[in-house]
């Protein structure tokens, strides 16, 4: 519940200069001097900055080096993310080619060394990452503090794409377009509270397959690739009340 109160607040904002400014806020809060995030129309499009809804507080420089030298083609992180949805650590042995090698040189200059990245993948086709990073040096304490971090670092990534993609793509609808039957409105509403689905079965008395075929009607109703940003838009839309 903690967290969902903590990331909602992105869900509140109507200027995109202020939702930006708190993404960079909550990035500082969790360890992370650093935040980036782009989203590609499609796995397709070219690698560049110009193609991307992009908000970052990295170095500017850092950013026109990259686009300049095509390094999207030999980044590790993004071939990582445009087939694996798992989140990827950024360390110093993940570069291993020669042109790796320089990009990841070239970073560090400018504060990019050590974090973490979350593959974006929208249930309209978008494609892209959240990349959280320090200048700190990478260690095992760090790994193992970002790694505990995990859950909670998707939940803010989940909430970044659901409230980006309302800037990129403006909805269309309102509460009144979306219906819910009783069962699947009551999922959300234990949901919201951090219930499992095997703890929302226990309540409601029925399967946890059953609870995760509600979710499945869920997702498609909201058209959103995951719980948490059904959960977002149901909330932002007041649908549910956290």
């Amino acid at each position: 519940m903690e967290i969902i109160e903590q990331y909602i607040e992105l869900t509140t904002f109507s200027r995109i200069k202020d939702w930006r400014e708190q993404v960079f806020k909550l990035g500082k809060q969790l360890g992370y001097e650093q935040s980036l995030l782009a989203i590609f129309p499609s796995r397709d499009t070219p690698i560049l900055s110009e193609f991307a809804f992009m908000h970052t507080n990295f170095s500017a420089d850092l950013i026109t080096s990259y686009d300049k030298q095509k390094m999207g083609s030999v980044d590790p992180v993004v071939t990582h993310c445009s087939n694996k949805s798992t989140a990827i650590l950024v360390t110093p042995g993940l570069y291993t080619t020669r042109k790796q090698k320089n990009l990841y040189e070239e970073a560090c200059k400018h504060g990019v060394r050590s974090g973490i990245t979350l593959p974006i993948h929208g249930a309209g086709g978008e494609f892209g990452m959240l990349t959280l990073v320090s200048d700190s040096k990478h260690d095992h304490n760090f790994e193992r503090e970002t790694l505990q971090r995990l859950p909670e670092l998707s939940y803010f990534r989940d909430c970044i794409i659901e409230t980006a993609l309302h800037f990129i793509k403006p909805p269309k609808y309102s509460s009144q377009d979306i219906e819910l039957t009783s069962r699947e409105l009551e999922c959300l509403q234990w949901s919201v509270t951090g219930k499992s689905s095997w703890d929302i079965g226990q309540i409601l008395n029925c399967t946890e397959a059953a609870i995760n075929f509600h979710f499945k009607n869920i997702r498609r109703k909201f058209c959103t690739s995951s719980r948490r940003q059904a959960l977002v838009k149901a909330i932002r839309l007041g649908i549910i009340i956290p």
